[in-house]
């Protein structure tokens, strides 16, 4: 009979190399960034006067991006299939009644979980089942590992999941600073000017193309040569996951994952 550090390996395996592929997705990510893969330009409206920032230049995410996400994602969530037999497993003696259709039980609501959580793994005892019920893995209990479950799916039956750019926020201690440079000091417009604070657009624009407007000034504002403005590669999924950050996202992943794997840790024995 295997011991818990045996059981545990297959697991733990699991999650170390979802850990390599984020921190592969992190590089990657950094790479696109560094080769300045979006342009901002300005002009002015002609009826309104006013000043528009926007997009002219947005280039496309390169594919290995969505593969790599979706690997840390598959090994994610077989991390979770592998705690599932080992823990049937260590409950029915090493003899789980059906060894190949163990997997562990996530579902879209409630109802579907507690009507599918036995036959997912057919065995295992009251108390496992009571633990994993602790857990809450259906959606409107454990909407992250709910999401990642969904995810999968995709993955796994779709060529990639949908990642593009979209806009995250105008830096706005440089607006400030700009728009009332001739009110305050010109220590204050440095102070403004420091400040590491973007704003947050309603609009992201996801995804991301050339055209796209970043932010419409005041009649007759003049250009701010040092405008900043921010972006992000976002994983948008419609009624999954809309919109958010890819590395941010696949990492909290991770995080739910292994703090799972701890909690029923006990299970093996």
């Amino acid at each position: 009979m295997s011991t818990v550090e045996e059981r545990l390996k297959h697991i733990t395996q699991k999650t170390k190399r979802a850990r390599e592929h984020i921190a592969e997705l992190d590089r990657q990510l950094h790479a696109f960034f560094d080769n300045s893969p979006y342009k901002v330009g300005a002009r002015r409206d002609s009826q309104t006067r006013k000043l528009i920032y926007y997009v002219t230049d947005a280039q496309p995410i390169p594919d290995c991006i969505p593969l790599i996400a979706g690997d840390a994602i598959q090994n994610l969530m077989s991390a979770l299939d592998h705690l599932a037999y080992q823990i049937v497993c260590s409950d029915t003696g090493d003899n789980p009644p059906n060894p190949n259709w163990i997997y562990f039980p996530i579902a879209d609501d409630v109802s579907k979980y507690e009507d599918k959580k036995h036959g997912k793994m057919a065995g295992a005892s009251q108390e496992t089942f009571d633990a994993i019920d602790a857990v809450q893995p259906y959606k409107g209990g454990n909407d992250s590992l709910w999401a990642l479950y969904r995810l999968n799916n995709i993955e796994k039956h779709r060529l990639l999941l949908t990642v593009g750019s979209h806009a995250a926020g105008i830096h706005l201690g440089q607006l400030m600073a700009h728009q009332f440079r001739d009110t305050f000091p010109a220590e204050a417009a440095a102070a403004f000017e420091s400040m590491n604070v973007y704003l947050n657009p309603a609009d992201k624009g996801f995804p991301l193309k050339a055209g796209f407007e970043l932010y419409i000034g005041a009649v007759d504002e003049q250009l701010n040569p040092k405008q900043q403005f921010r972006f992000e590669v976002a994983l948008n999924e419609t009624g999954i996951i809309e919109g958010k950050p890819l590395l941010e996202t696949v990492t909290g992943f991770a995080v739910q994952v292994e703090s799972i794997v701890t909690t029923l840790t006990p299970r093996l024995k």
